[in-house]
């Protein structure tokens, strides 16, 4: 029993190296990237899917109508997804007034509780960009994001992951969403740069139409209810010889808020771990549950291998976790999210626990 301990805290040990090394290449190759102004101006179609989202919409297409991108070049298309608060009369008024504005009604009938990935759907067979954006309602962003999300689109490439970060407040249950969450996005940026792709978020993601349609059949038959368009990724990753990218300039970052209770944070994460057994890739599998084990390991070893082991243990665990946070703040540019490290070092493993637990038996609740 001993011996399978360590072994899997040496795996988390080398695992947290990888991230690391990853991190550090992100780095020196966004620092030594030329952002230079654009020149290419490909005809865009930001789409976001929306239910029962009327206090968030207002905000979300008001930064979309101020972009700093030509105004014929591209166009608005909120989905409203059965929605049965007001979305769609606001969308409406708001479309009145904006002809960039090009609304997406699916009743509540046609809805049957498909997902956020069927709306995005429904909005590419509306949209005439060649290149899609996907966001979600409760969303802001910079003047300059739509710039700064296709500057990566060579002929190439099919696919920009872009990054999305939590409101900071010293909240604790706050702190620890934008620093464990930043984490796990510049972590996947690292690896997606390295070619290999392992997750993405939907709420700011570019992909070529074209790449859409060669995967779209398959995209849709993976989705399930929490709408995860990790499979879009996965399916241009495994199917389509197209490049993924990823931009991490501050223009391209989203911004959102964060759950405010523990309760509620537990039921987003529940929601995200339920998606990972349906990976086409074995070994995405198979490292997620070595992953899911070794957390454990640290939170079951004290009681199994003794106090000396323990510490030295989570010793090794405390100075990987410190390196990769730092690197990620370095990355993303946030000093203060140090702050909330010593939270995210104690509670993550027991989080991802619970969550992937939960995630796994569909113990979660969707909206």
């Amino acid at each position: 029993m001993t011996v399978i301990f360590i072994i899997l805290a040496l795996f988390y040990f080398i695992n947290g190296l990888i991230y690391l090394f990853a991190i550090i290449h992100l780095i020196f190759k966004k620092n030594n990237t030329n952002y230079s102004q654009n020149s290419f101006f490909p005809f865009v179609s930001v789409i976001i899917p929306s239910r029962n989202e009327f206090k968030n919409i207002d905000r979300c297409i008001e930064c979309l109508i101020n972009q700093e991108y030509p105004e014929d070049q591209y166009e608005i298309i909120p989905v409203n997804d059965g929605s049965e608060d007001g979305t769609q009369e606001r969308i409406d008024s708001i479309a009145e007034n904006d002809k960039k504005v090009r609304p997406v009604h699916i009743s509540s009938h046609q809805r049957d509780n498909k997902g956020k990935i069927h709306a995005i759907n429904e909005g590419i067979k509306h949209a005439r960009g060649d290149i899609i954006i996907t966001t979600d309602a409760d969303i802001w962003m910079e003047t300059n994001w739509i710039n700064q999300m296709i500057k990566y689109f060579d002929k190439e490439t099919g696919l920009v992951i872009g990054m999305t970060l939590d409101k900071f407040s010293n909240f604790p249950v706050h702190a620890f969403q934008t620093l464990d969450g930043a984490g796990i996005r510049v972590i996947a940026a690292a690896l997606a740069e390295i070619n290999k792709p392992i997750t993405c978020q939907g709420s700011n993601l570019a992909f070529r139409k074209e790449a859409y349609i060669q995967v779209r059949e398959r995209v849709l038959a993976l989705a399930t209810s929490c709408g995860n368009r990790e499979w879009l990724m996965q399916e241009i990753d495994l199917a389509t010889d197209w490049k993924i990218k990823t931009q991490l300039h501050p223009e391209s970052i989203a911004h959102t808020y964060s759950p405010d209770t523990w309760r509620a944070l537990i039921n987003q994460r529940s929601r995200w771990a339920s998606t990972g057994k349906n990976y086409s890739k074995l070994s995405v599998r198979l490292y997620l549950t070595l992953i899911y084990f070794s957390l454990l390991a640290f939170i079951v070893g004290p009681f199994v291998l003794g106090a000396q082991m323990s510490g030295i243990i989570w010793g090794m665990k405390l100075l990987i976790d410190l390196a990769v946070a730092l690197a990620v703040i370095k990355a993303i540019h946030q000093p203060r999210l140090l702050y909330a490290f010593p939270l995210v070092f104690f509670l993550q493993p027991i989080m991802v626990v619970i969550t992937a637990f939960l995630g796994t038996f569909g113990l979660y609740r969707w909206k």
